[in-house]
């Protein structure tokens, strides 16, 4: 009896020391089981996200543990970073550029992988970006700038439509020009913005563009082109010392830029004379013929004049 009882015991403890041997290895396998999704996404155009680089083309997506993540998901967050107008993920999201690997928190199991594809391939969880219609001009931003407290480096820029047929390139081109010469940057009703992808919407989330800075060779010709500012920007700016105002225009105190309207034959140093003549004025009446249109701050000789200057505060 006793030696039965002593033979059960060294039984028990060998399947518990077997169970202590397997378990962690099968549980490390588990963790790091992977899955390639069936279909492709394709990325029409050469992008970033942040420092990874990502050659237009398709791309496989690999799933790090597909219990966790369908490849649907997977997908749809990819076009979301991609989208994204800085290339910061929204947390808990990491990036490993080298790899091309996206984890929900840095070293943790649950997240997915790209690579680029020999070809395409159809199947559930592909998808495409940008969605819309990307313009094949570029537009040029040539000094740093902001819309309200929306920053917008200088550089060379990708407009996208977000629906084809209710609004062009050229009018979203005109559009993002408008916006950047606003003096305070709160866009005309019905349009808002969306600072975390960068797009500007006209009362709804289908209609407008969305912008990005270019990757790659910039597009010479083709719709959505164009260029701000329009005209000269004077170098150094002008420091409004106390809160003022010129008729309706209220300028908070701090420096400004003047920038110069195109062919007006106006100098740098007559306008910020000019400038500081309409501070001074008590009542903000600007003398003939010079006009003033409040939206984008811009001081004219003569309405449809172009001998003038803008100003808009330099932060």
């Amino acid at each position: 009896m006793r030696e039965r009882a002593r033979s059960f015991l060294l039984s028990v403890a060998a399947i518990a020391a077997a169970v202590v041997l397997i378990s962690p290895a099968s549980a490390s396998a588990q963790a790091g089981s992977s899955t390639v999704c069936s279909a492709t996404f394709e990325v029409l155009h050469d992008d970033t996200i942040g420092s990874m680089s990502l050659p237009a083309g398709p791309y496989t997506v690999t799933l790090l543990n597909s219990s966790a993540l369908t490849c649907a998901q997977a997908s749809d967050l990819f076009r979301q970073f991609l989208e994204d107008w800085d290339g910061r993920l929204p947390r808990p999201w990491v990036a490993t550029a080298s790899t091309r690997t996206f984890r929900r928190g840095s070293g943790g199991g649950v997240g997915f992988s790209v690579a680029p594809a020999s070809g395409p391939s159809g199947g559930g969880g592909g998808g495409h970006y940008p969605h819309g219609s990307a313009c094949p001009g570029t537009f040029r931003v040539l000094h740093n700038d902001r819309i309200g407290t929306f920053s917008v480096p200088r550089g060379v820029y990708r407009i996208t439509l977000l629906s084809v047929g209710r609004m062009s390139c050229s009018q979203a081109s005109a559009n993002l020009a408008q916006f950047l010469q606003d003096f305070d940057g709160i866009l005309p009703s019905p349009w808002f913005l969306d600072p975390e992808t960068g797009s500007f919407m006209r009362g709804s989330r289908n209609v407008g563009f969305r912008i990005k800075e270019m990757v790659g060779p910039p597009n010479p010709s083709g719709g959505g082109g164009g260029t701000h500012p329009t005209g000269n920007r004077c170098p150094g700016t002008f420091r409004v010392l106390n809160n003022d105002r010129i008729g309706r225009l209220s300028l908070p105190r701090g420096p400004y830029r003047i920038t110069l309207l195109s062919g007006g034959g106006l100098s740098c140093s007559g306008a910020s004379r000019m400038f500081s003549q309409f501070l001074n004025d008590f009542e903000g009446t600007l003398a003939r013929p010079w006009v003033l249109n409040v939206q984008t701050g811009t001081f004219t000789r003569g309405r449809g004049s172009n001998t003038g200057f803008r100003v808009k505060p330099a932060r």
